[in-house]
């Protein structure tokens, strides 16, 4: 019996149909690289305003316990 016998081999492209990709943000970058200027300034503005929008999280939830180890 033949090892690559239809029963062995794992459905679907397999491992091979993944070559084409070269990094994990491929399709990021070509995104980014068609958004015009005024779409990458909004894009950008979003991501500036969820960072500081986070850092307050997480200053409000790690300031009780600095403020206690202080005192």
């Amino acid at each position: 019996m033949d090892y690559m016998d239809a029963e062995w081999r794992p459905a679907g492209k397999g491992w091979g149909a993944q070559r084409g990709r070269k990094y994990p943000f491929a399709r990021l970058r070509q995104a980014w690289r068609k958004m015009t200027r005024a779409e990458r300034r909004r894009t950008m503005r979003i991501l500036r305003e969820s960072a500081a929008f986070l850092a307050c999280i997480v200053v409000a939830v790690g300031l009780p316990g600095w403020v206690e180890y202080i005192l």
